[in-house]
This record gives structure tokens, sequence and C-alpha cells, in this order.
């Protein structure tokens, strides 16, 4: 399955269907899923990670506590998507460790482009994004309404310019 359908069978899962009146909340999915989401002080460099140690655990996720609220958010979420990216396949790691840091963003590694294809489509689904856009929302108001961001607001409107939803 590809992220954005996964994503969105999650959101749906928890959420239902669209307006949403706040924004997804990927600790709460997380946390629902059986998982441990941790603050912590991490390296700068590092905005979190997924950790599985033991086969027969569930992994836990760690957001560096340093960065501001919307990246924790975004990178909960980007987490998720590793962990469902591992979950849907047929040789289910027994254990894993993805860390989101300057390699996540660089677009060229198959699993970091699946992970924030995911966390895009969960924290500000294309259908909701584009419906207010085209009501006239600027990227201001639709970062604070999905608590993301302006960067990454930003880099959603330009992945969704030529995309019918």
């Amino acid at each position: 399955m590809n992220p954005v359908e996964t994503a969105q069978e999650v959101r749906y899962a928890y959420y239902g269907d669209p307006p949403y009146a706040d924004a997804i909340d990927p600790v709460f999915i997380a946390r629902q899923l059986g998982l441990n989401v941790y603050s912590a002080e991490l390296e700068n460099s590092l905005s979190g990670m997924i950790a599985k140690m033991r086969p027969d655990e569930e992994p836990d996720i760690f957001l560096n506590s340093n960065h501001a609220p919307v990246r924790q958010r975004f990178t909960c979420a980007h987490e998720l998507g590793h962990y469902f990216q591992v979950k849907d396949l047929p040789e289910n790691a027994p254990t894993y460790v993805h860390k989101r840091d300057s390699r996540s963003a660089c677009g060229v590694y198959e699993e970091e482009v699946y992970a924030n294809g995911f966390a895009a489509e969960l924290l500000m689904p294309a259908s909701e994004v584009v419906r207010l856009r085209n009501i006239g929302s600027d990227v201001y108001h639709l970062a604070k309404r999905f608590q993301v961001s302006v960067d990454a607001m930003t880099n959603r409107l330009n992945a969704l310019r030529n995309v019918a939803v």
C-alpha cells in the first residue's frame, strides 16, 4: 500500500471523515496502537526516532524535546509512517531503528520518502488543504490550522499544486 492510502486509512480509523474540528494528533494515534511516545533531549540534528528492540514488543517513539511542538508533531507522524511501512511488509522486521535526521529530508531513500508522505497526508489531508486553499486560506492560516510549520505547509502546498483531489 502507498503512504497516502495508509495515512488516510489510519486517519479515518481514529478521526472519521473530514472536515476535522481539531488537528490530527499523531501521539494519540501512536498510543492507541500501543506504542510508547517519549519526549527526550536528543542531539539537535536528530528530530526523533522509532526503535523496536525486541521482536515481541511494539516499538517506542522518541521525540526531541528541544524542537518546536510543530516539528515534534511531524516527527511523530513520520515515525508512524515507518511503523506502518514495516508492519505491512510480509517479512515484518523483528527489530529496527529509524532516525529522523538530515537523511530523512533529502528525498533519496525510499523508506524516508514513504514516512514523509505518510506524515504529510496524516497531518495535512490533501482534500482539506485544497478545500481551505480554494476558499482563500493562506499558508500561515493553513499551518496554524493543521498545527504544522510554515515550511511543512509550504512543502505540502507545492506537492499538491498539480494534484486533483
